[in-house]
């Protein structure tokens, strides 16, 4: 028996301990001193690949959402700007991904892709409404919308890591 916060949670699969892991990456790659990456727009917003998964999969009790609120405050700290924006928009797109995931039902990936794309759009209008209100109206969503449009783009091909079917 683990009891561990997050192990009953990523202990599903392989791939879902993977899937973690990139997002963890992603999410410190900006901190990191890589050269021409660093703060780069076009690294993902990975954690969403998380919160759409583990709210199409049905993740029930607390330990997805305050996985999802902590990655959220590590990311509000990377990024250097006011806190709780980041932990906010992550929870915002493991309940909207929720109701997206209901929404389509079908596990085909063109369907899957789209209830994702609507939960980054609509993470997207909460970004422009409560971003310029944590960040006292100097919140630019040029950045966020270029990381937002790849981490959509990417989703096809890390799907299987959040999505796992079987």
């Amino acid at each position: 028996m683990t009891t561990g916060l997050l192990t009953p949670l990523f202990q599903r699969s392989a791939a879902s301990a993977l899937g973690l892991a990139l997002a963890v990456a992603c999410l410190l790659a900006p901190a990191l001193p890589l050269g021409p990456l660093r703060h780069s727009a076009w690294v993902p917003l990975a954690v969403l690949w998380c919160a759409f998964g583990w709210a199409a999969r049905g993740e029930t009790g607390w330990r997805a959402p305050a996985a999802l609120f902590g990655l959220g405050l590590i990311h509000d700290l990377i990024s250097g700007g006011a806190i709780g924006l980041f932990a906010i928009l992550y929870l915002a797109a493991f309940l909207i991904g929720r109701s997206a995931a209901n929404a389509t039902r079908s596990h085909n990936l063109v369907t899957e892709w789209g209830g994702f794309a609507a939960t980054v759009f609509a993470v997207g209008v909460i970004a422009v409404v409560i971003g310029p209100l944590i960040y006292q109206g100097a919140f630019g969503i040029g950045n966020f919308a270029i990381a937002a449009a790849v981490t959509t783009a990417l989703f096809p091909l890390v799907r299987p890591l959040y999505l796992p079917r079987g």
